[in-house]
């Protein structure tokens, strides 16, 4: 008998090759168990961090509130598409290409100042970027703006819309959850909008 090293009896040789053959396979399933069980706590890690990035995205009111903004704001700009400039009345060809596009949506009562008007349809019209972004630096060209805004804005949603666009209103108070129905609300209509033209 061949003593071992790892405290076995081998008779000759050849059982000496078969106890280090067995030994080895068993070392290499052991090392195989161990990295599939490495592999799955790590994949259990990466679901973790991943729900906690996405409570984090559904819990971020500003993320939530901007991405409900664009939704809106695209929208508005489909919707007026085949009108001109509510404030200068420029088409695309009067209106010097800009980057990131000829139109913005313009509010007639500013996001920052009226917030409960944010996602009022009747507040919101096509703008060329000209009108929408430029007009603070110049009050004389502000107030034109401004006044052009007015006189086709009553012309287009009427006076009783109008006059109810510059009435009171009650503050809301918008959470996550009402951003993410407004995004939702507002990708639909524009996809009715551009399935339906």
């Amino acid at each position: 008998m061949i003593p071992l090293p790892n405290g076995s009896y081998a008779c000759d040789h050849d059982c000496i090759m078969a106890v280090v053959i067995k030994d080895r396979i068993k070392r290499t399933e052991q090392a195989r168990e161990q990295l599939r069980w490495k592999k799955k706590q790590e994949k259990k890690i990466d679901l973790k961090v991943k729900k906690m990035k996405k409570d984090h995205y559904a819990n971020d009111r500003g993320l939530r509130q901007r991405e409900a903004q664009k939704a809106f704001n695209a929208f508005i700009r489909k919707r007026d598409e085949l009108e001109p400039c509510i404030s200068c009345g420029g088409t695309q060809l009067d209106v010097p290409y800009l980057r990131g596009g000829y139109w913005d949506c313009g509010h007639f009562k500013t996001v920052g100042g009226f917030p409960e008007l944010r996602f009022e349809e009747l507040n919101a019209h096509k703008q060329c970027k000209s009108c929408n972004g430029g007009s603070g630096r110049f009050a004389r060209k502000d107030r034109t703006v401004s006044d052009e805004y007015k006189k086709r804005l009553a012309e287009k949603i009427g006076q009783e819309s109008y006059a109810w666009l510059n009435g009171p209103h009650d503050a809301k108070n918008y959470t996550c959850a009402d951003f993410k129905e407004i995004e939702l609300k507002y990708k639909k209509k524009l996809k009715q909008l551009t399935i339906s033209q």
